[in-house]
């Protein structure tokens, strides 16, 4: 499977050094990185609020559905998305074609390559039935993930999901979510683009890592990244 057919985004909120380095990290791959520099607070989509947080957090939100539009467009059969923070597995390339039968084989409608866990991923864990194994050859496995699964730093999904996750969450799903938060998910990537479908699974070991870098208002949530980091870091592997 040609890798023509495939399409490489990620976001970089007004931050030209991150964005220069997520575009050389996947140049070294061979790869073109499209980046897209951030849903600005004055977007017309964020004006149902007053609120910074709630506005910072629908630009993700929009960021993420603003580049899925751009793969769609594209007419190419596969999206590969990132953030900015991401740290990518030299292998990437190379093992897209191979990835891509699988995810055909699996039936997938999204595949996360990159996201948070403190700890080995195993067949028996309850969240986390085997989906596919390629015998002792390889060195990775394929496995589903329920709700309580977060982040979204590198996935994969189909041409076919795009257009579903578009007509799902339009231009004024965030504004929707804020007025009747008891009737949709929150206009958060974790809840929306992750988890609209039961057809998705995760790849372990991941082959996109967050850098462990970031600085996050709630003490509790940076030391879950951060542990994350440190739990999934595997030296020499990543560029």
């Amino acid at each position: 499977m040609s890798l023509e057919n495939c399409a490489f985004y990620c976001i970089s909120y007004n931050s030209p050094e991150r964005k220069q380095t997520m575009i050389d990290r996947f140049a070294k791959l061979g790869l073109e990185l499209q980046v897209h520099t951030g849903v600005q607070m004055d977007d017309p989509r964020l004006q149902y609020t007053t609120d910074i947080a709630a506005k910072r957090l629908s630009s993700c939100f929009y960021g993420h559905l603003d580049n899925i539009l751009a793969f769609y467009n594209t007419g190419k059969s596969y999206g590969f998305f990132c953030e900015d923070d991401v740290l990518i597995h030299k292998d990437l390339a190379r093992e897209i074609p191979t990835m891509i039968t699988e995810f055909e084989f699996m039936n997938l409608d999204i595949l996360l390559l990159g996201y948070m866990t403190c700890y080995p991923i195993e067949w028996w864990m309850r969240d986390y039935p085997l989906v596919y194994d390629g015998g002792p050859s390889v060195s990775y496995r394929y496995h589903r993930y329920g709700s309580e699964q977060w982040g979204v730093h590198l996935y994969m999904i189909s041409r076919s999901y795009a257009e579903t996750l578009l007509k799902t969450y339009r231009s004024d799903y965030a504004a929707k979510y804020s007025a009747d938060p008891k009737k949709y998910a929150p206009n958060n990537p974790d809840w929306t683009i992750s988890k609209l479908t039961t057809r998705r699974a995760l790849r372990y070991p991941m082959l996109g890592l967050e850098d462990g870098k970031g600085n996050y208002d709630h003490a509790g949530q940076g030391e879950f990244h951060r542990n994350s980091h440190r739990a999934n870091y595997r030296e020499g592997e990543f560029l």
